[in-house]
């Protein structure tokens, strides 16, 4: 049986054809990943939807700065559920039309996607990875500052924690402290500024917000009796690899898009990329759990094939 799979793994890992770069575990990819983009990209199709995140916090952006609730209604396309320090890029744009912020915000997160896939030396079809691809057609931050955080430095990532928050797991896992220091310094020098009390004061409101704009998220903390089997696994996986897959196997009300921040090693750990493909909560566990299987039995079957020496 071990060298049944032994063969069968190598032969996943040898190329198409002679001098080919692509393997057939890329190819399983491709496919999958583009299956479950066309669906994405169908909803965006149907629904006349495009660069809706970038409305929703521009919007909530014109309403800060006319002194309203930027976490009521505000005209976005749903209601914005962030801190204040995450409206900061967004309060120049906020005289610009909703079609331009939209056009503006889909083309900024479509850069930064292609630059982190250039950075991190990712094939091109990567960019049908769904939580890229949808993070593209919101105008999500998440690709923006995932490129900050591929780009490196205490500058670039102290601004990515201050425009998402859930960036700082895994620069603290990763001992990063710099760049904690500066997100504190820029969150303490703006909070003047923005409107920190009626955030905090909705707080409640805007928990029942988030759980029901996202379902509950599609982390393990969707369903929390998955949460220690998430971190099992994380702990098996190695720190560098929890790190970067700490936020869309934990963080809660976690969204499709948010699993753009794992992009550093998604490439090792291509059957948590399957599962992050599936917009499902908690689908991540699954993912998780046959990859610590999978590459326990790599470890036992290239034992099994290259035995120790005897001993003379």
């Amino acid at each position: 049986m071990r060298g049944v799979i032994g063969r069968a793994g190598s032969y996943l890992a040898s190329p198409i054809a002679p001098g080919s770069r692509t393997r057939i575990g890329d190819l399983l990819l491709i496919v999958w990943f583009a299956t479950m983009s066309s669906i994405d990209i169908l909803k965006s199709v149907v629904n006349w939807a495009l660069g809706w995140d970038a409305i929703i916090y521009t919007a909530a952006a014109r309403a800060m700065l006319a002194g309203g609730d930027a976490w009521g209604p505000a005209g976005g396309a749903a209601l914005f559920a962030g801190p204040p320090p995450s409206l900061l890029p967004f309060f120049p744009f906020a005289w610009l039309p909703n079609p331009i912020v939209a056009g503006g915000g889909a083309a900024l997160a479509l850069v930064s996607g292609i630059y982190v896939l250039r950075k991190l030396a990712l094939p091109a079809w990567w960019l049908l990875f769904p939580p890229i691809l949808v993070a593209i057609l919101a105008g999500s931050t998440a690709l923006p500052v995932t490129a900050l955080i591929v780009r490196g430095g205490p500058i670039a990532e102290g601004v990515a924690v201050v425009l998402r928050p859930y960036a700082a797991l895994p620069l603290a896992i990763l001992g990063r402290w710099r760049a904690l220091a500066i997100a504190a310094v820029i969150v303490i020098v703006t909070a003047p500024f923005l409107d920190w009390p009626r955030f905090l004061s909705k707080l409640d409101v805007i928990q029942v917000l988030l759980n029901e704009e996202t379902g509950g998220g599609k982390s393990a903390a969707a369903i929390p009796v998955l949460i220690p089997v998430a971190v099992v696994c994380l702990y098996l996986l190695g720190r560098r690899r929890a790190a970067w897959l700490i936020v869309p196997a934990l963080w809660p009300f976690s969204q499709s898009y948010y699993a753009v921040i794992a992009l550093p090693i998604l490439a090792q750990v291509p059957l948590v990329a399957m599962a992050l493909a599936l917009d499902m909560p908690g689908i991540v566990v699954v993912g998780l759990v046959a990859q610590v299987i999978a590459e326990r039995l790599r470890v036992r079957t290239a034992a099994a094939l290259d035995p120790a020496p005897a001993e003379t």
